[in-house]
């Protein structure tokens, strides 16, 4: 009995251990956010799938005459819109205030590990309610769309695409010709210096 008691105290003193290394781990990579950095570049998924889904909501609406959406889907859009942004809102201020406890939790080497349990799953149900959201938003947004409007998007989208990649493509051969102009300077610089250098040695 005294054996087993030993080795459950070891466990979770190993567990509180491995915890608190991982903040000072966080901390020393210069994240001054304690735990919550860390959770927060764990939320990235929850976060980037949240700005998708506005994202997708603005385009349909900024593009609403190439897509051919009628008034009533367009109030449709707006109101669904508003109501992500707000539910967004305040799963994001969950997620952070859930954060913050359970980094003082972890922080309190009297802190139950029950308590430190409860906090982690309710953190990953905050983040894992966003998540849902904007899966549901975006998939709710592109429910509105008839079949040829869709299709209209669709080629929006790929027009968008090309044009972009065109875009970028064109940068990067002015960049690259810029390089190549400025190295050539460089090079004449170069040889003109060596040939006054050569001229002064002559002289001499």
């Amino acid at each position: 009995m005294i054996n087993v008691l030993r080795y459950a105290a070891i466990l979770i003193g190993g567990s509180v251990i491995l915890l608190s290394a991982n903040i000072q781990t966080v901390r020393a990579d210069g994240d001054h956010g304690g735990m919550m950095g860390g959770h927060m570049r764990e939320g990235h998924g929850q976060s980037n799938q949240a700005e998708e889904s506005v994202y997708e909501l603005d385009h349909l609406l900024k593009h609403e005459k190439e897509i051919g959406l009628i008034p009533k889907q367009i109030s449709k859009l707006k109101t669904m819109q508003l109501d992500f942004r707000r539910a967004q809102v305040r799963a994001e201020a969950d997620i952070k205030v859930a954060t913050l406890e359970l980094d003082a939790l972890v922080e309190d080497d009297q802190a139950d590990l029950a308590a430190i349990q409860a906090k982690v799953d309710q953190l990953k149900k905050a983040e894992g309610s966003l998540l849902f959201m904007a899966i549901k938003a975006k998939r709710d947004a592109m429910g509105i769309l008839t079949p040829e409007q869709r299709e209209s998007d669709r080629t929006l989208r790929d027009k968008m695409k090309t044009m972009k990649k065109e875009e970028t493509g064109h940068s990067d051969g002015m960049s690259e010709m810029k390089g190549m102009k400025h190295g050539k300077g460089m090079g004449h610089g170069k040889k003109e210096e060596s040939g006054k250098e050569g001229g002064a040695a002559h002289k001499h």
